[in-house]
């Protein structure tokens, strides 16, 4: 179903269906991937399981065991059955895995530390990869080898735009975003975005899917939106409470919805805030329009929307998938 989204249509979100982790995984969930058709959700955890899921009949289909290599950030390629993600034990490689005949595809060696985060091109078999050796590479599905190495502090967030032209690096570090023409990385950014101080705890870049905004999102309960064009701060989203500090970097405590219009983030006391900035006046902070009801015994971290249907999922211990309630 596709949704015509306002906030009186976001605010009949429901939990339909939770799907609680094993008991002998320790690791809460900290990446959720949709295939390109939203008919599927992929998630990992810090331990050494991926689990996959119907996301139009919200349904569990199928465990993915890595107990060897462990995984971490695993996301969608362009194609249905096929996944990317980090090695987080005896290696630090990027394994391409066929989800259907549970067979390796290929290895992406190089990285020399552990790999927080993964984003796969919008526009080719081309992905991106953020690591704590202090850099971010991008590969190409069919070769092994790095295609180009840019020096980033960690941690890290990436992002594509839309076109698949330009990605987003934030280095929390120094408080700093750099926008990258993917056809001149060697000569760095183009674009060097200074973000506000006291801004902490950086989980998320996504760019709205018409290109015009850029979502910094963060675990510490504000979200900030940035012009993607010109780098002005747009709006200061608060209102939620902020998270515990973990170790491994998150799919982010915030996103937009397909229409770029909202946003939705997690709280800590169990609920989802609604932001709506399509119409505010620009430089301002946004207080919440409404928050949706978490699922029963979950308290939500991470955060995506489906990118062809009307559904979302949150995920922690619990994968809880949201649907509109019809009265």
């Amino acid at each position: 179903m596709v949704l015509d989204i306002t906030k009186d249509n976001l605010l009949k979100f429901r939990a339909v269906k939770s799907f609680r982790l094993p008991e002998n995984e320790v690791s809460p969930i900290t990446s959720l991937s949709y295939d390109d058709h939203g008919q599927y959700l992929l998630t990992s955890s810090a331990s050494d399981n991926m689990h996959l899921y119907d996301a139009v009949g919200c349904r569990f289909l199928n465990t993915i065991a890595s107990k060897k290599y462990g995984c971490h950030s695993a996301k969608f390629t362009h194609a249905q059955n096929e996944c990317v993600y980090s090695s987080t034990m005896k290696s630090f490689d990027i394994r391409h895995l066929n989800l259907e005949t549970n067979q390796y595809l290929r290895y992406f060696t190089g990285h020399g530390a552990l790999v927080s985060d993964i984003q796969v091109s919008p526009l080719n078999d081309t992905f991106l990869s953020a690591s704590y050796d202090e850099s971010v590479r991008l590969w190409d599905l069919r070769i092994s080898k790095s295609q180009a190495i840019v020096p980033s502090l960690v941690p890290s967030c990436i992002a594509y735009d839309p076109s698949g032209l330009v990605f987003a690096l934030g280095n929390p570090e120094n408080n700093e975003l750099g926008l990258y023409n993917l056809k001149q990385l060697k000569n760095g950014p183009f674009l060097v975005i200074n973000v506000k101080p006291g801004f902490t705890q950086w989980n998320k870049l996504e760019f709205s899917n018409d290109g015009k905004y850029l979502l910094l999102g963060s675990s510490a309960g504000r979200q900030l939106i940035l012009d993607a064009f010109d780098g002005s701060q747009l709006f200061e989203l608060t209102g939620t409470k902020s998270f515990p500090l973990r170790e491994f970097m998150d799919s982010g405590s915030a996103c937009f919805t397909p229409d770029g219009r909202f946003t939705l983030g997690t709280d800590y006391d169990g609920k989802i805030a609604i932001w709506s900035h399509y119409d505010s006046i620009s430089n301002k902070t946004l207080k919440p329009q409404g928050y949706i009801t978490a699922a029963p015994n979950s308290c939500p971290r991470t955060i995506a929307f489906n990118p062809k249907y009307a559904s979302f999922v949150t995920a922690d211990e619990n994968v809880d998938f949201y649907v509109i309630e019809e009265k």
